[in-house]
């Protein structure tokens, strides 16, 4: 009896609705604001959704310094709503980079560039795979099959004088009026 009696009271101050918008609320600031539990020390709380961003200030590298030397060479920061993980000093980078690449060589989720780049159907923004090692490996081949070399025999001096060439063309017509020079490139 006292429990239907609190219960009534309850639901004739609050509606189900309201419940229901406080929850969705709460799980959806709880996925977004939620920090990954694997990853290095960070300077503390941060703003929601800028993160850090104001607490670097004008001087970013300053306060990235002075984390540094309270953190230790490899720290977490909160830019935006993404986590960054800072890596500072020649070993530490040198180890992210060289000895641990594979992990390191991706590209961050960011849904513009994906929109942009067609999902990761071009080379440039495309994740660091087997796919993206076979279109780098089929456009090097065929831009070098193409002529793309460095030094003699090079597209280079191709380019050059077929520029030499339209320059002679156009220096032939007299008078500083536009023109059409389409038939003049094919």
């Amino acid at each position: 009896m006292v429990i239907a009696t609190v219960y009534s009271i309850f639901l004739s101050e609050v509606s189900i609705r309201t419940i229901a918008v406080f929850l969705a609320v709460f799980l959806t600031l709880y996925v977004f604001f939620k920090r990954q539990k694997h990853l290095p020390p960070s300077p503390g709380w941060s703003w929601p959704v800028v993160g850090h961003l104001l607490s670097l200030g004008r001087a970013p590298h300053l306060k990235l310094t002075e984390w540094r030397k309270q953190y230790g060479d490899v720290y977490t920061v909160r830019m935006g709503m993404e986590d960054v993980v800072v890596l500072n000093g020649y070993r530490c980078i040198k180890e992210a980079l060289v000895d641990y690449k594979d992990a390191f060589s991706g590209r961050p989720d960011i849904y513009m560039l994906d929109v942009m780049s067609g999902f990761g159907k071009d080379i440039v923004f495309s994740k660091f795979n087997k796919a993206y090692k076979e279109k780098r490996k089929f456009a090097v081949n065929a831009l070098r099959n193409l002529g793309m070399r460095m030094g003699p025999g090079s597209i280079e001096e191709h380019i050059r004088e077929e520029a030499r060439q339209l320059c002679g063309k156009l220096s032939e017509q007299d008078g500083a009026y536009p023109r059409d020079i389409s038939d003049k490139l094919t």
